[in-house]
């Protein structure tokens, strides 16, 4: 944890530049939709986080909590950005949307690990989200922006693997069939939530439904195995690999 806690503060400390004085001329198709996505996507990282961060503070690692502040700090960032695209676009931020509704509910009912899991279904859809948003437009605003988050999600999936790996290791093979069969199948029922959602971007940005859906799936497997294969057929955990020009 320690290595985590060393890597969130020096991401902290060297952030991408966003040349925000060019202002942001986002593809005429491309402006609505992008509101529409962005305000969603916005309103779901800007949580604080109370649940997660006291979840944190119980296991009694007080490197592990601080890393997890971090974490939602960085979350909020993300939140943050996303709210400075929109203001330049004119749009208003939401105040409630259903999915945030359904994520902070699913959220509120399970201990730490499970939430960890239910927080990640979205992480793994945002990596390949803001990956198709940073090469569906030609904006330089909008593509710093994009390819800092999406770096930073890789980030995320590679924390949150390695402490779910070492929470799993010892339940026995029977129930990690059981966590990955349901896992499999809320994963899947958020990709169809977001892919209908978000629809009008992901078309606009030429993204194709099934090559979504296939990228989100390659995510997911690879998530899973990092948590759920025996330790010792796993290399260390890497940090961020994503390479976004």
């Amino acid at each position: 944890m320690q290595n985590w806690l060393n890597y969130f503060e020096q991401n902290r400390a060297n952030r991408s530049p966003v040349p925000w004085e060019k202002g942001i001329n986002v593809e005429p198709h491309l402006r609505k939709p992008l509101i529409r996505s962005l305000q969603k996507f916005q309103l779901g990282e800007s949580g604080e986080g109370r649940k997660l961060k006291s979840n944190a503070r119980k296991t009694g690692d007080a490197t592990y909590a601080v890393a997890i502040d971090l974490f939602i700090g960085e979350e909020q960032e993300h939140a943050r950005l996303m709210a400075n695209i929109l203001r330049e676009l004119n749009a208003p931020l939401l105040a409630s949307h259903w999915s945030d509704h359904c994520f902070i509910f699913m959220r509120q009912l399970f201990g730490l690990h499970q939430e960890l899991m239910v927080l990640l279904l979205p992480e793994m859809i945002a990596k390949r989200y803001f990956r198709a948003l940073h090469d569906g437009t030609n904006d330089a605003v909008l593509r710093a922006v994009f390819a800092q988050i999406a770096r930073d999600e890789d980030g995320h999936l590679a924390f949150h693997i390695e402490y779910l790996r070492h929470a799993f290791e010892k339940i026995s093979f029977t129930k990690k069939i059981f966590a990955l069969v349901i896992w499999r199948i809320l994963f899947r029922a958020t990709c169809v939530a977001v892919m209908l959602d978000h629809r009008e971007i992901l078309r606009a940005i030429g993204m194709r439904p099934r090559q979504f859906w296939d990228d989100c799936g390659k995510i997911f497997d690879e998530v899973t195995a990092g948590i759920f294969s025996p330790a010792h057929l796993l290399a260390p955990a890497k940090f961020p690999a994503t390479q976004i020009g």
